[in-house]
């Protein structure tokens, strides 16, 4: 009897190596995990944006550490590589979605181009030094080395012996918590009322530079850290702690307003017979993609947001029981500018010596 030859088929299909049963397994769990995953990337991306401070849940997370949404869709990338390569773009969007709207990761657009060299940068630093603690030192050598024109800081009760070592012969204001020092003359303009809040929110000055004469508010909005403060397992409960972080937003909100109604009306009114160039900077206690800041201060250019490059946090920067040790995790202190600027560079600082980086701006005045 002739013996059968097996079909081409067969023949195929014996020389294909047959993948083990528990890497197909992996495969499917990758996949799923990486759907998974992108669906919650882009679901509290949406309610970051959309939701907000709009409800107590929203503001706690708004303020909440989200890195974890980053290094998931990060480690099943790599193990997208070894078991399911399909699910690598979808771990690759998700990443730049957590990267981008949902961690607030910035690029700047127009490349990654040096400092304009025109005679009109003017090099502002703003900071909220806690009350000079825990080592101001720190904080004046980064500012040395940034070598600005402005600076403003917020929180500086008290004093310190590197004041007068620090800026040599600069013009400065100090008034309730806040001190404006500039290489040009100052000159008082204003103090916000502080009503029924704890302190003046902001103060005004005019620094008059060879290039012009501009307004410059100092700002330090409250801190939603209070209306946290009553928050756990048991308020949330009895809704005590939502309604406490609903009304400490709401008071935030109110404060805001009323400084942006005197900002307004400083900025609107004619000095040397014209309108002049507006900054502001300081603490805002709010990042820029909160719903309140966007209710807020809109008609501003957010110097970071347009030309900052990464993530830019600033605070908090202390030691914490369940969180790594000076690793800030929401950018709240901020430098907007009006449409007289040109926004050339904005980065935040990297020093330990206040529980804020500092933040810094070079602005050009628009021909």
């Amino acid at each position: 009897m002739s013996e059968e030859l097996p079909a081409v088929n067969d023949i195929e299909s014996a020389q294909t190596p047959t993948p083990p049963v528990h890497m197909g397994r992996l495969a499917k769990i990758v996949r799923f995990l990486s759907l998974a995953d992108f669906a919650i990337v882009a679901l509290a991306t949406g309610m970051l944006w959309i939701v907000s401070e709009r409800t107590w849940w929203g503001t706690l997370f708004t303020f909440l550490p989200r890195h974890a949404l980053l290094a998931a869709p990060a480690l099943l990338l790599l193990c997208s590589l070894f078991t399911h390569r399909r699910s690598i773009l979808v771990n690759l969007a998700a990443m730049i979605l957590a990267a981008g709207p949902l961690m607030g990761g910035r690029i700047p657009l127009g490349g990654f181009g040096g400092e304009s060299a025109s005679e009109a940068t003017i090099r502002i630093v703003s900071c909220n030094v806690q009350c000079f603690e825990p080592d101001f030192e720190l904080v004046v050598d980064e500012i040395k080395d940034i070598a600005p024109d402005v600076v403003t800081f917020q929180e500086a009760i008290g004093d310190s012996a590197l004041l007068p070592r620090a800026f040599p012969g600069w013009h400065i204001l100090r008034e309730d918590q806040y001190l404006i020092g500039s290489r040009y003359p100052l000159h008082r303009v204003d103090l916000c009322e502080k009503g029924d809040f704890a302190h003046p929110p902001a103060l005004t000055v005019r620094i008059d530079t060879p290039q012009g004469s501009f307004l410059l508010h100092d700002l330090h909005l409250t801190t939603p850290r209070y209306g946290f403060q009553k928050l756990n397992l048991h308020s949330v409960l009895d809704g005590s702690g939502p309604r406490s972080v609903e009304s400490s937003t709401e008071r935030r909100l109110a404060e805001a307003n009323r400084v942006r109604a005197y900002v307004d009306k400083i900025d609107g009114a004619k000095r040397e017979g014209r309108l002049l160039p507006v900054v502001i900077a300081g603490d805002f206690n709010t990042p820029s993609v909160s719903s309140l800041y966007r209710a807020v201060w809109t008609g501003f250019t957010n110097t970071f947001d347009k030309v900052g490059l990464g993530f830019g946090y600033t605070a908090p920067c202390t030691n914490h029981r369940h969180w790594f040790n000076d690793v800030p995790w929401v950018r709240i202190d901020h430098i907007l500018a009006d449409d007289h600027w040109s926004v050339a560079t904005c980065k935040t600082g990297h020093s330990k010596g206040s529980d804020h980086r500092l933040i810094w701006a070079a602005l050009s005045l628009r021909k």
